[in-house]
C-alpha cells in the first residue's frame, strides 16, 4: 500500500469510532451540559491527550509491553473502571435534584480538574490500544515510512481534538441547554448509568484477567 493511502485509510478508520458511542463521548457531553464550552473543550483536550498517548503506543510498537503482561493490562482496567464508577456515581447523584441556575451559571472549576477528567477517562479505557494495533496491522507495514506513521500519528490527533470541539461547542449552545433542562433528572441518569455499565464492565475484565 502506497504511504499516502495508509496515511487516510488508517485516519479515516479512526473517524469512523466517533460515530460509536463510549465513555469518552459521554463525558465530554456531560462536562459540556453542565459546566459550559469551555470545560467541555477542556475535557475533550484531556481526552485527545490520551489517544495521541495510546495510538503513538501503538504505532510505534510500544503497546506490546502492556498487552503482553496480563498483569499489567488487568491493572490498567481495575484503576480505570474505579474511577469511571466513581465519575458514574456523582453524575448521578449530583444531578438527583436539578436547579436551573446550574445551567444558568455553569458549575465552575480549576481547568485541570476537567483535563483530567478526560484524560482518566480515556486511561480507562485499555482496549484502544488494541485498537490501534489492529487499525496499524492492517494499514501500515514494516516498510511504511517514518514520515508516514507521523502523518498518521497527527491525522488522529488533530481529528480527535476537532471532534471533541465539536462535540462541547454543539452542547453548549443555549438552546440545546434550555432543553437538557427539562429533562435533566432523567437525562444525568441514563448517562450515569451507561457510564457506570462501562466501569462494571472494564472491573470484571480486570479481576478475571479477561
Amino acid at each position: 500500500m502506497e504511504p499516502f493511502h495508509a496515511v487516510v485509510l488508517t485516519v479515516s478508520l479512526f473517524v469512523l469510532t466517533f460515530f460509536n458511542p463510549g465513555a469518552n463521548l459521554f463525558v465530554v457531553v456531560q462536562t459540556s451540559l453542565a459546566s459550559g464550552r469551555r470545560a467541555g473543550v477542556i475535557t475533550g483536550l484531556g481526552v485527545a491527550t490520551r489517544d495521541a498517548f495510546y495510538s503513538g503506543l501503538g504505532l510505534f510498537g510500544l503497546a506490546t509491553l502492556i498487552t503482553q503482561c496480563e498483569a499489567v493490562f488487568s491493572l490498567i482496567k481495575i484503576v480505570g473502571g474505579a474511577y469511571l464508577l466513581w465519575f458514574a456515581w456523582n453524575s448521578i447523584r449530583h444531578q438527583a435534584t436539578p436547579q436551573m441556575s446550574t445551567l444558568q451559571t455553569p458549575i465552575a472549576a480549576p481547568w485541570t480538574i476537567f483535563f483530567r477528567r478526560g484524560l482518566m477517562t480515556d486511561l480507562s479505557n485499555p482496549q484502544t490500544v488494541l485498537f490501534f494495533i489492529s487499525i496499524f496491522s492492517v494499514t501500515l507495514s514494516a516498510e511504511t515510512p517514518t514520515w508516514a506513521r507521523l502523518m498518521a500519528w497527527a491525522g488522529i490527533v488533530l481529528s480527535s481534538v476537532i471532534w471533541r470541539i465539536f462535540l462541547s461547542q454543539a452542547f453548549s449552545l443555549p438552546a440545546v441547554r434550555r432543553a437538557y433542562g427539562r429533562i435533566q433528572r432523567i437525562a444525568s441518569r441514563v448517562i450515569g448509568a451507561i457510564i457506570g455499565m462501562f466501569a462494571l464492565r472494564l472491573l470484571y475484565e480486570g479481576m478475571t484477567h479477561r
